[in-house]
């Protein structure tokens, strides 16, 4: 009988983390799916076809938005955006970080990014903005040389006044062919714990600063809405957010598939 051969754990690393975000979305999914109500203005998800052959990823840099003084959107019971958009992105970094993929993050503390040297008065959000972008910046210059891209991701919660809205929604960069496709992948992923959610990604405005500018592959996703009661609640516990966080990165690694060599 030939001699087994033992696959080297760092190999299997990539297949466990996919594994595991599977499963956080299949435990949701036997547990009872949060049901997302939804609004007129939602459509199908996802973008469709593939786009060839990704180049790739040398790193992520998730952006966790808001902080410090800028709380962002908050629910009824006062569970503040800021604090759950840390949170996914912490998660997020531990999945992409078990797999192999270096992750650089905008923020890993409860402030904004402007400098304090500054006069920063009135300026706290536009400074602020500009730092992340210079995050997201500096680490795609650095990669570009080894022929891979940095792929960035924003983390955010949404509102609305009309409580009736939930659901995941992600917006797409327009500089970069590849993020509309890693968008769509990642709607898509939040089906799974969404069943109700048919949101549509969108291509980024001028009014979404960091999309707008930034030149690599870049997506923003709003995991949902702190004005749904049911939703704020289910974003409250710390497994939910870990099943979006799973979410999003299915949905990249379904781009960046593990078994080519593009995630690394």
């Amino acid at each position: 009988m030939p001699a087994r051969t033992r696959t080297p754990l760092p190999c299997l690393v990539p297949l466990l983390l996919v594994c595991t975000a599977l499963l956080a979305l299949v435990a949701y999914l036997l547990g009872g799916s949060p049901t997302a109500r939804a609004g007129d203005e939602r459509t199908v998800t996802a973008t469709g076809d593939a786009v060839g052959e990704a180049p790739p990823i040398a790193c992520v840099v998730i952006d966790a938005g808001h902080g410090g003084e800028d709380g962002g959107a908050s629910s009824a019971a006062g569970v503040l955006e800021k604090d759950l958009n840390l949170s996914v992105a912490f998660a997020l970094r531990d999945l992409f970080e078990a797999a192999g993929v270096p992750v650089v993050m905008t923020r890993t503390e409860d402030k904004l990014l402007y400098d304090r040297n500054l006069d920063f008065q009135g300026r706290k959000k536009v400074l602020d903005l500009a730092a992340r972008r210079l995050v997201a910046e500096k680490v795609a210059a650095e990669v570009a040389d080894g022929g891979g891209v940095c792929l960035f991701i924003s983390i955010h919660m949404n509102a609305f006044p009309q409580p009736r809205y939930s659901g995941m929604q992600v917006w797409y960069g327009a500089a970069h062919p590849l993020s509309a496709e890693v968008a769509g992948r990642i709607q898509s992923a939040a089906v799974a714990i969404m069943p109700d959610n048919h949101r549509k990604i969108k291509a980024a405005g001028s009014n979404i600063y960091l999309l707008d500018r930034i030149q690599t592959p870049a997506v923003l996703v709003e995991c949902g809405f702190l004005s749904n009661p049911e939703e704020a609640e289910r974003l409250s516990q710390e497994g939910y957010r870990y099943a979006v966080a799973a979410a999003v990165f299915a949905g990249v690694i379904a781009v960046y598939r593990t078994d080519k060599p593009q995630l690394r």
